[in-house]
């Protein structure tokens, strides 16, 4: 195996402080005017596919919470072959569909099929301002710092979720970009390490990662990055959900990662003892105070950023932890077995 491998990948997980940056101001200078007004709308539908479509579950999630109006994510597949079950005529809808190249095949037919439906509103979210996606909308976010090389999206996908956030909020003020930059990379530095090792850990065979509300979407994709790079056995599920069956498959060769909410946390902390007992070893990804003995190991996000800016910190680690594993196993992370960058049909 070349002593190449996972180059790309490796750089473009470390590279998010100063790619967040980048789009933060590129936002703050470009589209604090030309936002739609969420209020507006009677539904929010969000789609893509594969990461994206992980990212749509976090997105709708966030905005319904944030903003109150109703919002659901579908995969791209979905729209484009059962749109008229999904897309009433009746309900003025905001439509959202993000890639990260703007060239997947599912996610230009269910825009295209909103568009056909006279329907205006619209609003693509991808890294390639030269993508057909971009181009077919009538809005176009492009958020070009997070454009990859490697296969598996890391960048890409965190990059994407600033320009949901601030439909949210509306405004980036510049002490937060700076808040942030700095904050990302004192955390990346803080834990680097411990991710690195306990990738390496090749004695751990499953992995399940936990999250509740919006975060839950954030479980799923970090699911979906230990499958893609290291070919391990990775599930996602809601913290409370898990002790219905699932935990069944928890043993001594197991990892439970879970992204904590401040909100929920009283109910996330007796879960993580629950998996100890099982004899699964514990990660925590969050705003936590102090370490509980339920949790043996802490990634804390702290308290600098506030949780509505913060959703795109409890990726990073755990990508590297996974990239850290596929080395270990001999894999070569930027190229994942039988995937492409694109899916084109």
């Amino acid at each position: 195996m070349s002593d190449n491998r996972g180059i790309y990948t490796e750089a473009e997980i470390l590279s998010q402080p100063e790619t967040w940056k980048e789009t933060l101001q590129y936002l703050k200078s470009d589209w604090v005017s030309r936002l739609p007004n969420l209020q507006d709308y009677d539904q929010i539908v969000i789609t893509g596919c594969g990461s994206t479509y992980y990212l749509s579950i976090w997105a709708a999630r966030f905005l319904h919470c944030s903003t109150g109006v109703p919002a659901i994510a579908l995969p791209s597949s979905e729209l484009w072959y059962s749109g008229d079950v999904w897309l009433k005529p009746f309900k003025k809808i905001l439509f959202i569909a993000i890639s990260r190249s703007g060239q997947t095949t599912e996610t230009l037919q269910a825009l295209d099929q909103f568009l056909k439906k006279q329907k205006k509103d619209a609003l693509a979210i991808t890294c390639y301002k030269d993508s057909s996606l971009a181009k077919m909308a009538p809005l176009s976010i492009t958020t070009t710092a997070g454009m990859e090389q490697s296969i598996a999206q890391t960048r890409s996908f965190s990059n994407m979720m600033w320009p949901i956030i601030f439909l949210s909020e509306k405004n980036i003020p510049d002490s937060l970009i700076t808040t942030v930059h700095f904050s990302a990379q004192t955390f990346l530095s803080n834990y680097q390490a411990a991710a690195r090792e306990i990738g390496r850990d090749l004695d751990i065979e499953r992995f399940f990662f936990l999250g509740n509300g919006p975060l839950f979407g954030l479980a799923q994709e970090v699911m979906l990055k230990m499958k893609e790079m290291s070919l391990s056995y990775s599930e996602a599920f809601h913290f409370l959900e898990f002790r219905h069956g699932p935990m069944s498959m928890v043993n001594h060769q197991s990892l439970i990662i879970g992204f904590t909410n401040q909100a929920t946390y009283s109910y996330e902390l007796p879960v993580f003892n629950d998996m100890q007992k099982l004899g699964g070893r514990t990660l925590a990804v969050g705003k936590v105070s102090g370490k509980p003995q339920s949790i043996d190991y802490l990634f804390d996000v702290g308290e600098k950023v506030s949780p509505t800016w913060s959703y795109p910190f409890y990726l990073p680690l755990i990508q590297l932890l996974a990239y850290e594993r596929s080395m270990a196993k001999g894999l070569n992370p930027d190229k994942p077995e039988n995937l492409t960058a694109v899916v084109e049909l």
